[in-house]
């Protein structure tokens, strides 16, 4: 009886500790937009890894298509982008999975130019858990025009 009373103390603490982690890894990936939004390549750098990658989905007719893109180009690129038009990729939903040193935190997005939808998808990011918090190592996403959900 002991035995089951101390095991339905502890259940509480490990799923509060589950719960604390995710949301650290929302706040990582929160960071990681702020910054995308903001053009501030130290923002970006807070929360990334030195292997950091990006990779974008699409279909070519019914024929899937990936393409890879450098980080430190990517970050290059986002930071150097002209102020018009106006981007914000819009984060609708969150999922997190967590074992051991890696996350995957699958989010739904929309992609704005100005006032204009541009595409939606998800965000499929990896997480790598480090002395240092957690720090993204891929993005890979899907990018769809016909955003009706």
């Amino acid at each position: 009886m002991k035995k089951l009373l101390l095991l339905l103390l502890f259940i509480p603490l490990v799923s509060f500790g589950q719960d604390d982690e995710k949301e650290k890894l929302k706040t990582v990936v929160k960071t990681f937009f702020e910054g995308f939004h903001n053009k501030d390549s130290l923002l970006i750098a807070s929360v990334i890894d030195s292997k950091f990658d990006l990779n974008s989905t699409s279909f070519k007719g019914d024929d899937g298509v990936l393409r890879n893109i450098n980080g430190d180009n990517f970050v290059s690129a986002i930071v150097s982008r002209p102020d018009s038009p106006v981007w914000k990729e819009k984060l609708l939903s969150f999922k997190i999975k967590i074992d051991g040193p890696l996350a995957n935190v699958w989010v739904d997005y929309e992609f704005w130019m100005d006032d204009k939808l541009s595409h939606c998808g998800v965000n499929s990011i990896h997480l790598l858990k480090k002395k240092s918090g957690w720090k993204i190592f891929n993005i890979t996403d899907s990018r769809r025009i016909n955003c009706n959900h």
